[in-house]
């Protein structure tokens, strides 16, 4: 059995798409044409007739033409900047390395000494997955709970 012509656009002669594709835009036309005073008042409301004003009464159009011609002239020169830039702090950094490592961890008799506490104190706490402690005003540890 041979498909319906609404899922076989092909079994559809030449004569039937063309037509159906020029009524539907007859269609899209009229429904735009209904549509038009409630675009207007859009446009009235957007400040659209400041633009027709501006761009069509005063030739403003002429100058959307030098728009191609300074454009690449704007970019070229920010990439300029920004490429000068960075060749400039190459140079100037290249030999000064100001990035430290990373200072070694700590060790249990440094965290013991640091905290007031016995050294296996600290190991039990190294030991949990989580512990709170609190502090008293001056920053020394008061209670753990681990």
């Amino acid at each position: 059995m041979k498909p319906p012509v609404i899922r076989n656009p092909k079994g559809a002669s030449r004569l039937q798409r063309y037509s159906q594709r020029l009524l539907t835009g007859a269609f899209w036309v009229g429904f735009a044409m209904l549509l038009r005073p409630l675009l207007t008042l859009f446009a009235w409301f957007t400040g659209a007739h400041l633009f027709n004003l501006a761009m069509f009464e005063r030739d403003g159009w002429l100058s959307l033409l030098k728009v191609p011609f300074i454009y690449p002239l704007v970019v070229v020169g920010i990439g300029g900047l920004l490429i000068g830039w960075a060749i400039y702090n190459q140079l100037r950094f290249q030999h000064h390395e100001r990035r430290t490592r990373h200072p070694e961890p700590l060790t249990s008799v440094q965290l013991a000494l640091f905290f007031q506490v016995d050294e296996e104190q600290v190991r039990q706490w190294q030991k949990q997955r989580r512990i709170v402690m609190s502090h008293d005003d001056r920053g020394n540890p008061g209670e753990v709970d681990a």
